[in-house]
């Protein structure tokens, strides 16, 4: 039995790079605001943190939460997640409108608990860290030609993680994670002339990126210093991942009436900032759980190739959850069952137009057990950003998550394998 779990692991890991995060095609198109950086940020952490709006800075639980390693500490059996996302986009402003669907893989992850006690657990990760994919049309004249330009690109960064948590004092969790993220950025600007007297023009520049960088976390236990046995699961978690100077290298293909040319462009850094977090979270008797957490990003330390972007700016994002426990005396399924709500507020890094980029999302989710060990989220999202503006665009996504929790008991082995 160990052995065969042991070649799962090694299987999951040589699988795992040859995944891809995002599934797109060059000109499918997504949200224009894809176009800033190296693209959104991904702010999924779990299905069960997604479903409330949070990152799960402080939550936790018997759940892989690949944000903060800190809060692996209380997971009882190991855990591997496959996680699965569907959504449909609306982008529009006073002029236009684009709509499209689109479905993507959010991550596989593993949690392997050596010692519930102590809380000291390896956590392995295979994740999408950023997504750029957009396509912007604009149509022009010149010389009485009219022609149709389009600027789109796709691609993204990975990440690759491990890391390890620890209980000191059963009242302090603290979490270490390693990670290395790599990826490319293919930018595409395309002159159709739709006419055979003119030459199309087509640049095409790609980006690769990679560089590793540090995940920390910690969670004070503050309830177990409390005398209130309405806050005796008080917890309150602080959040910091190292920036990341990623080693880039950008090339460019020509094409024009004389052919195709490739150009090595550039190599040097992409720069992207440090980023923190705080959040508190409280079991009421376990009923139910609150929690939230605030996000800060100073993406005006952000640079590519020693430039940087006078439009980029703090970022921040804030969020609040609620999760009703299931009754673990309950025959029924709907008793046995976890349910979830919440929402987020959030400010992008950039500007546009001279003006911030402010966003919301309403959530909610449910966990459907199918036996002891194993179980599947489900988890659906609401949110806009932007405002409709001849210069602004707003965005406003319908989505749906998935995931796929396989667990089991791997280090408490049963009696009758010990025979």
């Amino acid at each position: 039995m160990i052995k065969k779990k042991l070649i799962l692991i090694l299987f999951v890991l040589i699988i795992s790079p040859l995944c891809k995060a995002q599934v797109t095609t060059e000109f499918d198109g997504g949200s224009p605001y894809s176009i800033f950086g190296i693209g959104d940020v991904n702010y999924y952490t779990s299905t069960r943190t997604y479903s409330m709006g949070i990152l799960g800075t402080s939550l936790f639980g018997n759940y892989v939460n690949t944000y903060n390693p800190a809060a692996l500490t209380k997971l009882q059996n190991t855990i591997i997640t496959t996680n699965f996302n569907y959504g449909f986009l609306r982008s529009s402003n006073n002029v236009s409108q684009n709509e499209i669907s689109d479905g993507n893989v959010l991550g596989l992850n593993i949690g392997i608990p050596f010692d519930q006690d102590r809380g000291w657990t390896l956590s392995l990760g295979f994740n999408p860290a950023t997504l750029v994919n957009y396509k912007i049309l604009v149509k022009n004249n010149v010389g009485g030609q009219d022609y149709t330009q389009t600027y789109s690109g796709n691609g993204g960064l990975s990440r690759i993680s491990t890391g390890m948590s620890y209980n000191l004092f059963r009242k302090i969790s603290i979490g270490f994670e390693y990670d290395f993220a790599f990826g490319d950025i293919q930018r595409l600007d395309y002159i159709n002339f739709n006419n055979i007297s003119y030459t199309n023009t087509l640049v095409r520049k790609e980006t690769d990126m990679q560089k590793s960088f540090l995940k920390g976390g910690i969670i004070f236990e503050i309830g177990k210093l409390i005398n209130n046995l309405a806050l005796r699961d008080l917890s309150l978690g602080l959040f910091y991942q190292s920036g990341m100077n990623l080693n880039s290298n950008q090339n460019a293909i020509y094409r024009t009436s004389t052919g195709a040319d490739t150009v090595a462009l550039q190599s040097g850094k992409i720069e992207i900032p440090d980023s923190y977090s705080i959040g508190i979270s409280n079991n009421f008797n376990n009923k139910f759980i609150v929690s939230g957490d605030v996000l800060f990003q100073d993406w005006s330390n952000y640079s590519e190739f020693g430039i940087s972007n006078s439009n980029f700016t703090t970022s921040y994002r804030a969020g609040l959850g609620f999760e009703v426990l299931p009754n673990p005396n309950s025959i029924s399924v709907f008793g046995r069952m976890s349910y979830r709500f919440g929402g987020f507020y959030e400010k992008a890094f950039y500007r546009v137009a001279n003006q911030d980029i402010l966003g919301f999302g309403l959530r909610a989710g449910v966990n459907i057990p199918i036996s002891k060990y194993n179980s599947i989220d489900f988890g659906m999202n609401y949110s806009q950003r932007g405002k409709p503006d001849n210069e602004i665009i707003k965005d406003q996504l319908i989505n749906f998550t998935i995931a796929v929790n396989f667990g089991e008991l791997w280090f408490i082995r049963p009696r009758d394998e010990d025979q």
